[in-house]
C-alpha cells in the first residue's frame, strides 16, 4: 500500500502573526523616512518659491530703481489716503507672471473705490507665496464668517493669505518705528540696493510664517490685499519658532493652536518667523539667495541679519 504524502496548503496562525510583526517594524523603519523625503521635497519647493520671489522683487528695484513699500498704509492701522491698505504683494504682480491679475487690481489700488469692484481677483491664490510644508495654507479670505461667494465687497475681504512676509528689521512696530524701521520694508519705504549697507547676503527680506484659518474670527498676519503695517512685515527680533512666544497683531485668533500663537495689540506689534519645516524657516536674503536659518541661530545674529545698515559683523549661521 503507497502512503501518500500531505502537503500543507496554509500558514499556520504562528506564522500569520510572524509575517505581520516583520511587516510592521519594516513600516515602522520606513515610514520616518518617507515623510523625511516628502518634506525635504517640500522644503525645497518653498525654497524655490523663495528664489522666485526675489528674482521678482530684484526685477522691480532693476525697472524702478527701488524696493516695492512695504506696507501703503498711511499710519498704523488705519486707512487713510489712496492708495490704502495694500502691502509689497500687489506691486510685484507683473513680477510674478500675474501681469492680468495686477490689471484687475489696479484701479482699485489707486482710488480704493469698491464700487462695481468683485471680490474675485482679491481672492486669488497666488502659488509662489504658499508653502507646501503649511498645511493651513492658502486661505482666500472668504472665511471668518463671511458668505463664501464672490461677491463681498472688497472692504470686508481679507483677500489671499499667504506664508511669505518681508521684514521691517529687529523692532517692535509702534506708530512712529513703522515709518522708519531698521529693516529694508516699511511704511513708504524706498530702499534702493545700494542703500543696504550691511550687503544684500547680510541682510534678510523675507522669511515665512503660519496660516491660521479664517474661520470664526478673522486673523490679519499673512493678509496682502488688506495690509495693516505688520500684517505683511515681520521682524527679526526674536529667533525663528520661539516657544511660549505670542505675535502681536491688531486682529488675530488669540485662541489660535499653539503653532501660530497671538496676541491682541493696536499699539505694539510684531509677527516672528515660524513654519512647519523641522528646525528652522527658510529666508530669502538681500541678493535673493535662500538660506535655511535654524531655530538655535543665535538672537543677536538674527536681529544683525534684519536690519539694513546696522554696521553689525556677521559670520556663519
Amino acid at each position: 500500500m503507497v502512503r501518500r504524502s500531505r502537503r500543507r496548503l496554509a500558514f499556520t496562525l504562528v506564522e500569520l502573526l510572524v509575517v505581520i510583526a516583520i511587516i510592521g517594524v519594516l513600516v515602522a523603519l520606513l515610514l520616518p523616512a518617507v515623510q523625511a523625503a516628502r518634506e525635504a521635497a517640500r522644503r525645497s519647493s518653498c525654497s524655490n518659491n523663495f528664489k522666485q520671489l526675489g528674482i521678482a522683487i530684484h526685477n522691480y528695484h532693476d525697472t524702478l530703481n527701488t524696493l516695492p513699500p512695504g506696507t501703503m498704509a498711511t499710519q498704523l492701522n488705519v486707512a487713510g489716503s489712496n492708495p490704502a491698505s495694500m502691502s509689497w504683494m500687489p506691486h510685484l504682480l507683473p513680477f510674478m507672471e500675474q501681469g492680468a491679475l495686477y490689471e484687475k487690481l489696479e484701479p482699485y489700488m489707486r482710488t480704493r473705490n469698491s464700487s462695481g469692484f468683485p471680490s474675485i481677483y482679491m481672492n486669488t491664490i497666488i502659488k509662489t507665496l504658499v508653502c507646501p510644508s503649511d498645511g493651513n495654507s492658502p486661505q482666500d479670505g472668504k472665511g471668518a464668517g463671511h458668505p463664501l461667494d464672490d461677491s463681498i465687497p472688497p472692504d470686508y475681504n481679507d483677500g489671499f493669505v499667504g506664508n511669505y512676509l518681508l521684514c521691517h528689521g529687529n523692532q517692535v512696530l509702534t506708530a512712529a518705528v513703522s515709518k522708519d524701521a531698521n529693516g529694508i520694508f516699511y511704511y513708504l519705504s524706498k530702499t534702493s540696493l545700494a542703500s543696504i549697507t550691511d550687503g544684500t547676503s547680510n541682510t534678510v527680506m523675507g522669511s515665512e510664517v503660519l496660516v491660521v484659518p479664517q474661520v470664526g474670527k478673522r486673523d490679519w498676519r499673512g493678509r496682502y490685499y488688506r495690509a495693516d503695517h505688520n500684517s505683511s512685515l515681520f521682524t527679526t527680533l526674536y529667533p525663528p519658532n520661539p516657544k511660549n512666544l505670542a505675535d502681536q497683531c491688531r486682529t488675530c485668533d488669540a485662541g489660535s493652536p499653539s503653532y501660530a500663537p497671538c496676541s491682541a495689540n493696536t499699539d505694539n506689534q510684531f509677527i516672528v518667523a515660524r513654519s512647519r519645516h523641522p528646525a528652522g524657516v527658510n529666508a530669502v536674503m538681500g541678493d535673493a539667495s535662500v538660506r535655511f536659518v535654524p531655530n538655535s541661530i543665535d538672537t543677536l545674529v538674527w536681529q544683525a541679519l534684519g536690519s539694513r545698515s546696522g554696521g553689525e559683523t556677521i559670520g556663519d549661521f
